[in-house]
């Protein structure tokens, strides 16, 4: 089954309607959990205080005042998400719309899945990822919330879907394919900064495979321009009302002493901290710059209680049931475990499959399914762990599952 023959073998591709049927699936599951949420509660609500964060910006865009948060800052967050949710913010059904919309772009997100399945074993690996991503409750739990975790997901895939068709085959990228990838690129780092770190480790993962050749060389800078150059703009702006360039955000220092400050117990807690007296009458870029000061000397005093709260994070990240104390019901625990202990099962065993087998990708096939995975965890060891943050990586750990479910049922029929 060789990796991308779908795109070559007419029986093996994925068609129109499997990928309407997997649309459609999403679309259905996304809206019945939804309404069922609106119903119970009266009213489409903010539940979250990230959720009213992202409303307040989107409040202060559409009023005219920019994109401000409730501290009065102007960089705390990427725009691509606060900028959207502009558009109807103004609007007594505003809330409803935008989960409307997350149900819509969910389903497409499963679209998306299923094309990135479909490239490593045909149309049964496709339709199998797709649904995967359609059913999946955390998938179907964070689209009906206000945050960034729906839009992301559906254009990381996205892109994730484009780059597979380089990841393992032979011929490299074309020019325009490669700038391609820098503007999916660029959108997902527009919803959420700390993309840049993964396609920065997706473009290193390249240039080792392809030996550092010249061309590959070239694609990685034609990437770099396209991110440098779509990310002026808002350094620009940046430049123009804090002072001074910023080419994400302002946040990485409450965030990072979120995940090690000596309050830190692995989840977010910055209710009393970013409040606190000492940060008060401080400027945006002052403001960081103290937290990243005081984090980075909590790590030099006592680093081994931040490999404690490392080990700790990670395990709130792959917690096969929800971390908060409100989803903690006896059904919500075993949904969640019954939908991840055999997905990340089989995801194992599908890495040790596929990396046998060369004909499919062999390890570098392997190695481009796991690196967000891998990158993520990482990430979120150093700053606060979450099963939302480890969303970014279940479509390509669905691809594994589907893998070996497909082969395993292929060997059956062979054997029957």
């Amino acid at each position: 089954m060789p990796v991308l023959d779908s795109r070559e073998n007419e029986a093996g591709r994925i068609t129109a309607r499997m990928l309407l049927f997997v649309f459609l699936v999403a679309l259905g599951a996304r809206a019945g959990w939804g309404l069922y949420r609106m119903s119970a509660s009266g009213s489409a609500a903010l539940e979250f205080p990230d959720e009213q964060q992202y409303w307040l910006m989107a409040t202060s865009l559409h009023e005219g005042r920019g994109l401000t948060d409730e501290l009065g800052f102007r960089a705390g967050r990427m725009p691509l998400y606060p900028a959207g949710l502009s558009l109807v913010v103004g609007c007594s059904w505003g809330v409803a719309a935008v989960k409307v919309a997350q149900w819509l772009i969910g389903g497409l997100g499963a679209v998306f899945a299923a094309i990135l399945g479909s490239r490593f074993g045909g149309r049964g690996v496709g339709v199998l990822v797709g649904l995967a991503f359609a059913v999946d409750p955390f998938l179907i739990f964070f689209s009906n919330l206000v945050l960034t975790e729906t839009l992301f997901l559906t254009v990381l895939v996205a892109w994730w879907s484009y780059v597979a068709r380089f990841a393992v085959e032979p011929r490299g990228p074309t020019w325009r394919q490669w700038i391609l990838v820098g503007l999916l690129g660029l959108a997902c780092v527009y919803a959420r900064e700390s993309t840049l770190g993964l396609i920065g480790a997706v473009l290193v993962v390249h240039l080792i495979r392809r030996r550092f050749e010249r061309n590959s060389w070239l694609g990685v800078a034609v990437v770099g321009g396209v991110l440098l150059a779509g990310l002026f703009p808002w350094a620009l702006r940046n430049h123009q009302v804090l002072g001074d360039w910023c080419w994400l955000t302002t946040r990485a220092g409450i965030s990072l002493y979120d995940g090690v400050g000596p309050q830190a117990t692995g989840a977010s807690d910055l209710g009393d901290v970013k409040r606190q007296d000492a940060v008060r009458e401080l400027t945006e870029l002052e403001y960081n710059r103290y937290f990243l000061n005081a984090a980075w000397a909590e790590v030099r005093a006592d680093p081994f209680r931040v490999v404690q709260l490392a080990v700790r994070k990670f395990g709130r990240m792959w917690n096969p049931v929800p971390n908060a104390a409100e989803y903690q019901s006896a059904m919500v625990r075993v949904v969640s475990a019954a939908w991840m202990i055999p997905l990340l099962l089989l995801a194992l065993a599908g890495a040790v499959v596929l990396a046998r087998d060369r004909t499919a990708g062999g390890l570098g096939a392997v190695v481009f399914l796991l690196l967000p995975a891998l990158y993520l965890s990482a990430l979120h060891m150093v700053f606060v762990g979450s099963v939302r943050y480890r969303l970014g990586a279940m479509p390509m750990l669905a691809v594994l599952a589907a893998v070996v479910l497909v082969r395993w049922w292929e060997r059956g029929r062979t054997r029957g």
